[in-house]
């Protein structure tokens, strides 16, 4: 099966899509020995030879991982001050090889996908596929009809940007479902702010199709590329 140059390069893990994108347009590849500066060049994998800086990369094995991440840790593999998600993973995985799909806030529980799929981590990630991700949210005071609508129609936040659409389910007066397709900058919060409400506990429970199921805070389980809805 044939595929963009761009997408293969993606799948041999030799840099990010932008990167990638970069080094073509400069001539870093080549493609059955001649450079190739058109990254949607059509190749197959075991027909077309393709170098990238002189060497030929192999498709990689794609790993997904679920993490139940607890408080306290940011999203990022590593950093210099503060503790990472990174630092959660068990030693089995390799930490070089797979990245978070999105962010969770610093004191925000649940639902943390690994992979070291590229073009998955960009898909589910791109605002175009409005990926459901619903929360679990614990509030400081009690939850009006009316401030479910609001988030349900789309609230203005502190930015002055109107939130998408939402979906709310009530729990109980001081707590939600809150399922939303965007990932704005601490958004869950912004958007129960815009209704003069806290959040005091955070936690996703749901990305996509993937959910918690059967695990506890602190857990990372291998998943499927099957297992993925998308």
């Amino acid at each position: 099966m044939k595929l963009r140059l761009e997408k293969y390069l993606v799948e041999c893990g030799v840099a990010s899509r932008r990167k990638i994108k970069k080094a073509v347009a400069e001539g870093r590849v080549t493609v059955n020995g001649l450079v190739e500066v058109n990254d949607a060049t059509e190749v197959e994998w075991g027909i077309d030879t393709i170098t990238f800086d002189g060497v030929i990369p192999k498709k990689k094995e794609l790993k997904y991982y679920i993490m139940y991440k607890v408080a306290g840790y940011i999203t990022a593999m590593e950093d210099m001050n503060k503790k990472t998600v990174a630092e959660l993973l068990p030693d089995f995985i390799d930490k070089r090889s797979v990245s978070p799909v999105g962010r969770l806030d610093k004191d925000t529980e649940g639902l943390l996908l690994f992979t070291s799929d590229g073009d998955l981590s960009y898909t589910m990630a791109h605002p175009d596929k409005k990926m459901e991700k619903t929360y679990y949210v614990e509030l400081d005071r009690e939850i009006s009809e009316e401030d479910i609508l609001a988030l349900e129609t789309g609230v203005k936040l502190d930015t002055d940007y109107t939130s998408l659409p939402s979906k709310v389910e009530y729990l109980t007066s001081k707590s939600i479902h809150l399922t939303i397709t965007e990932g704005k900058y601490h958004q869950v919060k912004k958007m129960l702010k815009a209704v003069k409400n806290k959040v005091i506990y955070l936690k996703r429970v749901q990305f996509g199709n993937l959910t918690l199921d059967g695990m506890n805070p602190g857990d990372v389980k291998e998943i499927f590329r099957e297992d993925i809805d998308i």
